[in-house]
């Protein structure tokens, strides 16, 4: 092997030393809130990405709710009525700016009822939800960038309606939740040992090509 072959063999492992970089995950939970009555209004907390583990490329936000209501409902009139019935839970997640990371809407109630005369009816209904969203400009990935803590907002607030003359509603709706940020970034490159291998190969077939050429010299 002449010493441009060999030259052209450690260009080759060269460039598996620079490919050797990857794309990783990794994900944090945040504290839990436990089911507490709307409207609500408290703090999730997610661990930063630690910037020595390489690149930051996306972000990604998993929000976990269980909301619940009900509806107690008095007829005090002396026959039956019906009433149109609803109510759902808006909860959404902010970041420190307060610009929205994920919203979505649990319609809990949408109904007609009927009341019988001076009666009372109870309606009630529970979802576990969740949504997603992601981020990759520049600000997101400073913002969730460092050694510390992000504090997010997480709120719930309940829209109710239940419209009868003679009609009493009384409405109870709860919302707990947490979260969970993903973080994808890229390694740095990291040589693997195959490549470390056929460097040293082609440095001892380098050192004896030069003796050889010494000695015909």
């Amino acid at each position: 092997m002449n010493l441009n072959k060999i030259a052209q063999a450690l260009f080759v492992a060269g460039c598996f030393v620079s490919a050797a970089a990857s794309a990783a995950t990794q994900t944090f939970t945040s504290n839990v809130i436990a089911s507490t009555q709307t409207d609500l209004t408290a703090v999730l907390n997610f661990a930063q990405f630690n910037a020595s583990l390489g690149t930051l490329t996306s972000v990604k936000f998993d929000l976990f709710a269980d909301v619940a209501g009900k509806v107690d409902l008095t007829n005090y009139n002396d026959d039956a009525i019906t009433v149109p019935v609803s109510l759902s839970v808006d909860v959404w997640l902010n970041r420190p700016d307060n610009s929205t990371l994920v919203l979505f809407s649990a319609p809990l109630l949408s109904q007609n009822a009927t009341i019988d005369g001076n009666g009372t009816l109870n309606l009630n209904n529970a979802y576990s939800l969740s949504n997603s969203a992601s981020f990759n400009g520049a600000s997101d990935l400073a913002l969730f960038t460092g050694n510390g803590n992000v504090a997010t907002l997480f709120a719930a607030k309940a829209f109710t309606q239940a419209n009868g003359d003679g009609v009493e509603a009384d409405f109870m709706t709860t919302v707990g939740g947490y979260g969970k940020v993903t973080y994808t970034y890229t390694t740095a490159p990291v040589p693997e040992p195959e490549t470390y291998g056929m460097l040293l190969a082609g440095l001892a077939l380098v050192g004896v090509a030069a003796k050889r050429k010494a000695r015909k010299a």
